[in-house]
């Protein structure tokens, strides 16, 4: 006499390896999900920073120049290759970098005579997933800094 499973044996154990596969697909795909938003976030932060050794060069070039520039305005950097964009009212105005990126930076001048230091926040943000994300870096430049 043979012996072998029985339908219900057979339909339980195809039933519990089905909830072990769609569980662990769902954990590979949260999991990819997340990796692609720290990409992105990574992405975000060598713009940032790129933008501000950029801004720092510049300001080291000519401050004279750098502080005309930097009265209280927005600028665009809509493409990899620094230089300085259009002069905005808001940086939700500014066209994407990459088909993703929006990069700008925000100029105020500060100090005790208005002409001493500059404020600087730039800001690199992106939307993923139905929600907006930023990378933000705020930075004061002065003369002799």
């Amino acid at each position: 006499m043979k012996k072998s499973f029985s339908l219900i044996e057979v339909i339980i154990f195809v039933s519990i390896l089905s909830i072990i596969l769609v569980s662990a697909a769902s954990i590979v795909t949260v999991s990819l999900q997340q990796n692609k938003l720290l990409i992105n976030k990574l992405k975000a932060r060598h713009y940032a920073y790129q933008l501000l050794e950029w801004i720092k060069n510049q300001k080291d070039l000519d401050w004279n120049s750098f502080i005309t520039l930097g009265t209280n305005k927005i600028y665009c950097f809509e493409t990899e290759g620094l230089a300085w964009g259009p002069s905005v009212s808001s940086g939700s105005s500014c066209p994407l970098l990459l088909g993703m990126y929006r990069r700008y930076a925000a100029f105020k001048k500060s100090g005790s005579d208005g002409s001493t230091q500059i404020d600087v926040v730039i800001n690199i943000s992106w939307s993923e997933l139905g929600n907006t994300y930023a990378v933000p870096l705020h930075v004061i430049f002065s003369q002799w800094e």
